[in-house]
């Protein structure tokens, strides 16, 4: 009688497993076809989200790129529609740093916030205590060639070359140099000029940067004159505007990439 109990507790102990195994087998079996079952709406949900994303970079482009030149909003869009960055250099001189809370970084910011790091790669160049005829001499320019910019937002040394008497003309011929060179190497570069910041009272230097201005137009170079919006170089208020050495203060520095996000990033109303 004893091993007859002893023989039902083992036949009811593996029925046990058996039934076990076989319902935890229908379990996993149940839910893989339910996993399966979702996997197409899922994929369809993450097509729709990136196609979703790729409509709105389009959008963002659209909105907020009208004011700049053909070429650059033509550069813009097809980052959006292809995803692939493009890369933007702000380069020049001391008066370009690299620190952090100086108007390329600021501005820098203001570009990223707006179009986003996968519409544009941006890279601060400063080639600074350089005069122009330093950065021919030295090839210098190759630090940006080798970045192979697609948009140039270029310094050139007027200020620098200002304070260690470099004539004008030998100026505009090392700036033709290094920009033409530039161009042979990067040919589908979009160059844009701009100079450094005004001096209190200055006398000569004023006068330079309007030759600037005069070289960039008889180039062809877009030329983004933001002396227009700092007080008056003449005047006691600019000194707000500037530190003992005579480079931006913080206040200069916001104002100088103020101006430039506003050319880069249209607001609304503008045209």
């Amino acid at each position: 009688m004893k091993n007859i109990l002893v023989l039902i507790v083992i036949v009811l102990s593996v029925a046990t497993v058996i039934t076990g195994k076989i319902h935890w087998n229908n379990k996993l079996y149940a839910t893989a076809k339910t996993s399966q079952a979702e996997k197409p709406d899922e994929q369809l949900k993450t097509a729709a989200d990136e196609k979703q994303e790729d409509e709105n970079k389009i959008v963002i482009v659209k909105k907020y790129s009208r004011n700049l030149p053909e070429e650059i909003q033509t550069k813009l869009m097809e980052a959006a529609q292809t995803g692939m960055p493009i890369n933007f250099i702000i380069s020049g001189s001391d008066s370009t740093p690299e620190d952090s809370t100086a108007w390329p970084a600021l501005f820098k910011k203001g570009l990223e916030d707006t179009y986003g790091k996968d519409i544009l790669t941006i890279t601060i160049k400063e080639i600074g205590d350089k005069t122009s005829t330093q950065v021919v001499q030295e090839e210098l320019y190759q630090e940006i060639i080798d970045l192979s910019p697609d948009i140039l937002l270029f310094e050139p040394f007027i200020l620098y070359d200002n304070a260690n008497l470099v004539p004008l003309e030998r100026r505009l011929v090392n700036i033709t140099e290094i920009l033409g060179t530039i161009k042979e190497e990067v040919p589908e570069v979009s160059i844009l000029l701009q100079p450094a910041n005004p001096l209190h009272n200055a006398r000569y230097y004023p006068n330079e940067v309007n030759d600037l201005e005069g070289y960039a137009k008889e180039n062809n170079y877009t030329y983004l004159n933001h002396w227009e919006v700092w007080p008056d170089y003449k005047s006691d208020e600019i000194v707000e505007y500037l530190d003992a050495n005579g480079a931006p203060s913080e206040k200069g520095h916001k104002l100088w990439a103020d101006y430039l996000s506003k050319y880069f990033i249209a607001q609304d109303g503008e045209t």
